[in-house]
């Protein structure tokens, strides 16, 4: 089982990577019983379907941290991953070499994971404001790690119609090089969150919980 790690980031949070090495079959047969491989198929891209199942086995993994059922995973209106009546945050990312999740029965959560690679550069301009090219410098890495990290809260605000640009703010934490202050602004809501960011098998791993609910 090529299981990467598991972390125990509070009593009410899990974090676990996954490196990618099996066949679609294999990872079929590792979903828990009573979960329906047509059913994870069908929300799958055919191109994406290993690194899909990797990530929902990955998944159910975790959850038997929380509890022995296994509830359906779904997608909600807005597509974010949701257990069909049961009461657990979870999120999930993908590449084609890793998967990773979170998954909290007490907070939002959101992980995004980003292989390094220059696809982010040829983008800057659509999702980086003028401050943030000015700290990532056209650095690879750095811009890499805003990418990830604009996804991260994206998923936390997990609603569509963002523009990543104008909406989904970033700058350095002052006391971290481990944290990232991101800010969702929009007309009617303002929220702060601490991103926490590492470099996994040359993939940029971004994650964040929400401890409150108060908006700012």
């Amino acid at each position: 089982m090529p299981l990467l790690f598991t972390r125990q980031l509070n009593e009410h949070t899990i974090l676990g990577t996954w490196s990618i090495t099996e066949r679609a079959d294999e990872l079929l047969l590792a979903l828990p019983a009573g979960i329906s491989p047509e059913l994870m198929l069908e929300q799958a891209h055919p191109r994406r379907q290993i690194e899909w199942l990797a990530s929902r086995v990955l998944t159910y993994s975790l959850l038997q941290q929380f509890t022995s059922e296994t509830p359906v995973l779904q997608r909600n209106e807005h597509g974010r991953p949701v257990f069909e009546q049961a009461p657990f945050h979870v999120s999930i990312s993908h590449s084609p070499g890793l998967a990773a999740v979170i998954l909290s029965d007490k907070y939002e959560v959101g992980i995004d994971v980003e292989l390094l690679s220059p696809k982010a550069l040829r983008v800057a301009n659509k999702f980086l404001s003028e401050d943030e090219k000015n700290y990532t410098c056209g650095e690879e890495a750095k811009t890499c790690l805003y990418w990830s990290a604009k996804e991260t809260l994206y998923k936390m605000y997990s609603k569509r119609k963002l523009i990543f640009k104008d909406n989904l703010l970033l700058q350095p934490h002052p006391e971290s090089e481990n944290l990232l202050l991101g800010r969702v602004e929009t007309d009617n809501f303002s929220k702060l969150y601490q991103i926490q960011h590492e470099l996994i098998q040359d993939h940029i791993l971004t994650y964040c919980i929400d401890y409150s609910t108060n908006k700012l």
